[in-house]
């Protein structure tokens, strides 16, 4: 079975009303997030879909040795299907809307490891 691909679409969206709708549309359960420079974590999976919107700032996405790093900036969509192995990290403040499939995810959604 291939790996899980992550999608990134830098241009996705110019207003919040458009990510809501597509939100809706979906069927997701959205979390916004305001918080400063952060390091990027140990790479690792989740075991549900991830999309996050770009508000304010910049996240650098990486998805180890086969996705290179990236920088998504405000306005820019990353969805991280269930199983991909990633990592973000900002180096100023970032504004997001995490969106999850479930509500349960929204406390939080566990990272399970990954082994290179």
């Amino acid at each position: 079975m291939p790996a899980p691909v992550i999608s990134i679409r830098p241009a996705s969206f110019t207003t919040k009303a458009e990510v809501l709708a597509e939100i809706a549309r979906d069927d997701l359960w959205p979390v916004t997030i305001h918080q400063g420079a952060f390091p990027a974590a140990p790479l690792h999976r989740h075991a549900e879909a991830v999309r996050i919107y770009v508000f304010v700032g910049a996240l650098r996405v990486e998805g180890g040795p086969r996705f290179p790093p990236l920088w998504v900036p405000a306005g820019g969509r990353i969805d991280f299907p269930a199983g991909a192995v990633h990592t973000v990290l900002a180096e100023a403040e970032v504004v997001t809307v995490v969106a999850f499939a479930s509500s349960s995810a929204t406390a939080g959604l566990p990272q399970l490891p990954f082994e290179e």
